[in-house]
């Protein structure tokens, strides 16, 4: 299947605007723009393939099943209604062999209604998700598995409540830097709570939940624009901002992709242009 990369979005005259393949490690890419990777059984929607050889396929779980939502920046979306998710029957190398690993996803979480309604999650003996923290409200919280972190959870990392609107959450899990630590951001920036001691390396091989948490049971309702993740390292090393560069690429990549470059801060290297 052909990447697909939409270019109104991107200022200037380049033929080769950025994607997520610019960055090394690319381990699993899901965009709900790209109709033509929905997989579907007639018109309803069954599960979603991955851009290029970027991670498995991912089929449907629940009772229901996820439909073409509300356009954001003119993309389309897909629509979760609580009792639907992504879900891949296998695992896939989500993570390097030395605990590597970080991702960055577009989502509008709404109708909260557990404490671990999770935007994603990935699923194994050492794992995470990224949820909701609260029972009727989404202020993010990262839950981490078996002393993956000094933490059991890093959160909130939001102090007020993101339904209804677009969100960009990143994570990372580095162990080549200074310090071995795990990130977390809303919007690119730092919240409330956003870092943990990293202890344990994550597993491997991991299986990817898109808009439910890691043992399926709890659904997040609401929409889903784009999930990538990586196998390696978030930056390129030492010191700021080299230690960010990949990070920060997808963060503007999505953000700008998204109509979203109003969600990132000021100091935010991306800010203002797209990377």
């Amino acid at each position: 299947m052909a990447l697909f990369t939409p270019t109104a979005f991107w200022g200037g005259s380049s033929s080769t605007p950025f994607d997520p393949t610019n960055i090394p490690n690319l381990a699993g890419w899901y965009d709900a723009s790209d109709t033509t990777s929905y997989v579907k059984s007639g018109t309803t929607i069954t599960g979603i393939n991955s851009q290029g050889t970027y991670g498995d396929s991912l089929g449907v779980i629940g009772s229901s099943n996820p439909v073409a939502g509300t356009q954001q920046n003119s993309l389309d979306t897909l629509y979760f209604n609580g009792s639907t998710a992504f879900e891949n029957s296998n695992t896939d190398p989500l993570v390097s062999s030395n605990g590597l690993h970080f991702a960055v996803g577009v989502f509008y979480p709404q109708n909260v209604s557990a404490t671990n309604d999770s935007v994603w999650s990935v699923d194994s003996t050492y794992d995470y998700a990224v949820s909701a923290q609260d029972a009727s409200r989404w202020f993010g919280e990262l839950d981490l598995g078996n002393g993956v972190g000094s933490s059991g959870t890093i959160g909130p990392f939001s102090n007020s409540n993101r339904e209804d609107q677009w969100i960009i959450v990143s994570v990372g899990f580095t162990k080549v830097q200074s310090s071995n630590f795990i990130l977390v951001l809303l919007n690119a920036s730092a919240g409330v709570q956003w870092s943990a001691t990293y202890l344990t390396n994550l597993s491997r091989t991991q299986k990817l939940r898109i808009m439910a948490n890691r043992n399926g049971n709890k659904k997040q309702s609401g929409r889903f624009g784009e999930l990538i993740l990586y196998d390696g390292d978030w930056g390129t090393g030492s010191g700021i901002p080299a230690a960010y560069t990949y990070r920060y690429q997808a963060e503007g990549y999505l953000a700008w992709k998204w109509g979203l470059q109003g969600n990132l801060p000021a100091t935010h290297p991306y800010k203002n242009s797209a990377p």
